[in-house]
């Protein structure tokens, strides 16, 4: 998951790299046998459509394109909280200067994904944020 504008370049050049890698694959090397060249080609399609799967949910969420995040488990809610700030537009210095917070602890929640923070944090996150959880719990049949 991208989380921030400096990832966002970073994945962003390392998509381009990927293509230029499969456009040289895509070229006959008398040295590799063709199922060799095929697993490597397939290799780099599968990486470069993960990259371009993250820039685009980034891109999406940046330009406002999502309004709601479904969760499906408490685990989730730390991703819906990074997703949040994203499609506000927010920076994780801004978000931490609305909790009266360094920026440097906001990028470790993130990149931890929240791993370890109190319920009451992720309710101020949230609250930061403007962001309404709506909770359903369901019990399953044992």
């Amino acid at each position: 998951m991208i989380t921030n504008e400096r990832q966002y370049a970073i994945t962003k050049a390392q998509a381009e790299r990927f293509k230029e890698s499969l456009a040289k694959a895509d070229a006959p090397d008398k040295k590799l046998h063709p199922k060799v060249r095929k697993a490597m080609q397939e290799g780099l399609q599968s990486q470069l459509q993960d990259l371009e799967s993250e820039i685009a949910e980034f891109e999406k969420l940046r330009d406002g394109k999502i309004t709601t995040i479904v969760v499906n488990s408490i685990v989730d809610i730390a991703v819906a909280l990074i997703q949040a700030r994203i499609a506000r537009n927010w920076t994780q210095k801004q978000l931490a200067e609305k909790l009266e917070l360094p920026e440097q602890q906001i990028q470790r929640y993130e990149s931890t994904r929240y791993k370890g923070v109190a319920v009451e944090r992720l309710q101020e996150v949230a609250d930061a944020l403007g962001v309404r959880v709506q909770e359903v719990v369901t019990l399953e049949q044992w």
